[in-house]
């Protein structure tokens, strides 16, 4: 009876060790699982950031660019602008000249507009810059109209043309404010003194020509 006694007793040692090895396998099973699981995502590649196209830097108004050696309009285009730049070919007056834009933008009207240009125009044969000019924002781009240059100045317009291969500001008009916030309007004609006028119709009046005067589309270089 004792022998037997003593059978049972082992038998459930040797059940309960069992037991317990089988625990401790399955725990450091589930361990090494979870490790495997950790290293796996560790190790896995980040995703790269998507990269885009570094955007053309904004040459600095105004523009003075080396033009030596450039015998022709085409030359300048071709080997002197840098990527972002634009440029046009116009006549103003009776001049065919180069205009060169220090970037361009969409318009929303067809046109790669411009707020500012260098002019260039044929001196004795040979590209010459003659001026910069340069409006007061993109609400405002440069037009032309019968031969002049219209740009858009703080609270007015001023119009240009060429003469001789000179820019000359052939008249401007714009609004100035007192300290009462009231209107007051300015005048300005070449050759002749700024003048202040009791009415709007000066500054209305070159206002309504750059109204009817059209965009200037400019080639961007790519």
């Amino acid at each position: 009876m004792k022998k037997l006694l003593v059978c049972c007793l082992c038998g459930l040692l040797l059940v309960g060790c069992g037991q317990s090895n089988t625990d401790n396998t399955s725990e450091l099973e589930n361990s090494e699982e979870a490790n495997q699981v950790q290293e796996s995502v560790e190790s896995e590649p980040e995703e790269s950031e998507e990269t885009t196209e570094a955007e053309p830097e904004i040459a600095e108004y105004p523009l003075n660019l080396d033009i030596a050696g450039c015998d022709t309009f085409t030359q300048i285009v071709d080997t002197v602008l840098e990527p972002g730049m634009g440029y046009t070919n116009e006549t103003i007056g009776d001049t065919d000249a180069l205009l060169v834009c220090t970037f361009a933008y969409d318009n929303m009207d067809g046109n790669m507009a411009a707020i500012d240009s260098a002019i260039y125009v044929y001196n004795d044969g040979v590209p010459e810059c003659i001026g910069n000019v340069s409006s007061i924002g993109t609400a405002y781009p440069l037009a032309v109209k019968d031969g002049y240059l219209y740009v858009g100045i703080h609270h007015g317009t001023a119009k240009y043309t060429i003469e001789d291969n000179e820019l000359i500001e052939v008249e401007s008009s714009w609004i100035e404010y007192d300290d009462e916030g009231n209107e007051e309007y300015y005048y300005h004609e070449v050759a002749g003194e700024e003048t202040k006028s009791e009415s709007s119709d000066v500054v209305d009046s070159i206002q309504n020509e750059y109204d009817e005067a059209t965009v200037l589309n400019f080639d961007v270089i790519q």
